[in-house]
């Protein structure tokens, strides 16, 4: 569910990366929100033939989001985002759209920005870990780095940036 809430908050975001499990977790909700809004639709009709009047809405306001995620998810690989229009060809269209969402990401940074890593939890290691493990994650500075790029691509949100920014530091402190 994570990931349809961060595709809806980032409606017209076409930057950045997103990854397959983003992608896939997507469009999963979005199949189960199509029969959802179908079955509402069939049951406004009456028995009768139903008019997709709320499956309808549910897909013209999902259509931009869907299409961004596409887009980033091409970054993520590497590629141009402008390879989405290959969804929009009938036949071929869904062949693409599958193999986007299989495309292998490129790992680390790429001239889309930095990979999306998974969000800490809070059974993760704590704040408090020794310099040497510190260290061995990568300097202060390319920590903040990461998570402020994470900030501006929109992957977390400012208050997600403070509390990992102030467990970095937190570390650094003792």
């Amino acid at each position: 569910m994570t990931a349809y809430i961060d595709a809806m908050r980032r409606y017209f975001d076409f930057s950045g990366r997103s990854t397959r499990a983003q992608f896939w977790f997507y469009h999963l909700a979005l199949v189960g929100i199509a029969v959802g809004t179908f079955i509402i639709d069939i049951m406004i009709s009456g028995g009768r033939e139903p008019q997709p009047l709320v499956s309808a809405v549910a897909v013209v306001g999902h259509y931009i989001p869907s299409l961004a995620i596409i887009v980033r998810r091409l970054h993520d690989s590497g590629s141009s985002g402008w390879l989405v229009l290959l969804c929009l060809i009938p036949g071929i269209g869904i062949v693409a759209f599958i193999a986007f969402g299989c495309f292998t990401p490129t790992p680390g940074p790429n001239r889309y920005g930095l990979p999306l890593q998974p969000q800490p939890h809070s059974h993760s290691a704590p704040a408090t870990a020794p310099a040497a493990s510190q260290a061995a994650n990568g300097s202060v500075v390319d920590r903040i780095e990461k998570i402020a790029a994470l900030r501006a691509s929109g992957a977390i949100d400012d208050a997600e940036y403070a509390q990992l920014k102030n467990q970095i530091l937190s570390g650094v402190a003792r």
